[in-house]
């Protein structure tokens, strides 16, 4: 396991699961760095060198917060934000977060923690990443995932994703030839959650524990989270996500039957409509 010099954590999920609110509360722990989608695309254009850059990656934002305090992230105004996307306004809610260096006012131990979240970077090189770091995985109501996919401007809205052009090119394609928007963002989700099969239920966190317990849930990942009593409120059934499109989302769920239903079954499911 990489973690001679500190604690490396790997963070990911489906995005729009919970991962960029759980970056900003891990962010307000002592001794603790969060990274909200440091790394690019263009360290993934295969698995090999999509895992050689991630430990590689790691090594070099320790050395840049140990001695200069900063490193790299998505943020919104010098900080990472709890939610990435605007208000929806006119169409569909645009990214705020652009990357760049941020620096943290907190002091760090020579063996602080670094957690870095990448969604699905991480989720489709889970199986080698779960051997060599402690891994964790934000999950959410596959209802409220997928309607909440259709309400921002992403790649993933349109049910794919750029990052599999180099870790799972036939899968890209095999996605682009599914005609139907909804079809293909299901078939994602499960994608999605399969490598999740191979983890512990200690290494599963579900964004509505989060919630429930203001943050404390977290502490799985980081022990001191389980002091967090930041106020929370559930966005499963949010009111920019459609009704109408709730329940076609939940229909076509349980008709394909995908492995996300190993974590959530028919009931869990049907309370996000």
């Amino acid at each position: 396991m990489d973690n001679s010099t500190g604690k490396n954590i790997i963070l990911t999920g489906p995005p729009r699961s919970g991962t960029t609110l759980s970056c900003f509360l891990l962010n307000q722990l002592p001794n603790t760095i969060t990274l909200h989608e440091p790394m690019n695309l263009g360290m993934f254009q295969s698995q090999e060198q999509g895992l050689e850059e991630t430990q590689q990656f790691f090594a070099a934002m320790r050395q840049s917060l140990l001695t200069e305090g900063k490193a790299l992230s998505k943020v919104k105004a010098g900080a990472i934000p709890s939610n990435p996307f605007g208000k929806a306004e006119e169409g569909k809610r645009a990214s705020l977060v652009k990357k760049d260096w941020i620096h943290f006012e907190k002091p760090l131990q020579e063996d602080f923690t670094l957690v870095i979240k990448q969604n699905a970077h991480f989720t489709f090189l889970l199986e080698p990443l779960n051997l060599l770091y402690p891994l964790y995985t934000i999950i959410r109501n596959p209802v409220s995932t997928i309607a909440s996919w259709n309400t921002i401007q992403a790649p993933v809205s349109k049910g794919n994703l750029t990052v599999l052009k180099g870790l799972r090119p036939a899968l890209f394609e095999e996605l682009e030839r599914i005609p139907d928007l909804l079809d293909r963002q299901v078939r994602l989700l499960h994608e999605l959650y399969l490598p999740y099969l191979l983890l512990r239920k200690e290494q599963l966190i579900r964004y509505e524990d989060i919630v429930q317990s203001n943050g404390a849930e977290l502490g799985k990942i980081v022990p001191s989270a389980a002091n967090i009593d930041h106020p929370l409120e559930s966005k499963n059934r949010n009111q920019l996500y459609d009704e109408s499109l709730r329940s076609a989302i939940f229909e076509r769920l349980v008709r394909f039957g995908g492995c996300y239903m190993d974590y959530y079954h028919e009931e869990q499911l049907a309370q996000a409509i």
